[in-house]
């Protein structure tokens, strides 16, 4: 089976997307579970050595930075490259999916983002490859004949 040079980075972005996106998730899901533990023994008058805000902020931070960094060192590991707009649009991307979903997560933190948003996600960062294909893809410039 041959499969185009188009296909092969679809490919690649989906699986580094997933990738990225679970490692995003999963810290921020382990950052607000700190949070609440922090604000918890806050609450009884214990200390786990921060507070539960700068837990909470570290999760965002941690999240919206592993983002493009999984992203770009990723597509960079495939050999793929002007992965630009991919990492572009899979942050802004991710940091609107968590600003909407944030509160379901901080509510419980154990629970996994709702997966219609989440593969929506996916699709438009795996599709946003294509965009910026490499030169060597197009179509070869024509010849001039004397």
């Amino acid at each position: 089976m041959h499969r185009t040079p188009i296909a092969r980075r679809i490919g690649k972005a989906l699986v580094v997307t997933v990738i990225a996106a679970a490692l995003s998730h999963l810290l921020l899901s382990d950052g607000l579970s700190l949070s609440q533990w922090q604000q918890a023994a806050a609450n009884v008058g214990g200390d786990l050595g921060g507070s539960g805000d700068t837990a909470f902020s570290a999760a965002i931070v941690n999240t919206l930075l592993a983002m493009p960094v999984v992203l770009w060192v990723g597509m960079r590991l495939l050999r793929e490259r002007r992965v630009y707009l991919t990492v572009a649009v899979g942050t802004v991307g991710w940091f609107f999916t968590v600003g909407h979903y944030i509160d379901q997560l901080n509510d419980r933190p154990d629970i996994v983002m709702p997966l219609g948003p989440l593969a929506l996600f996916i699709a438009v960062t795996t599709l946003s490859s294509v965009v910026l294909r490499p030169r060597s893809w197009s179509a070869p410039a024509p010849q001039r004949t004397a």
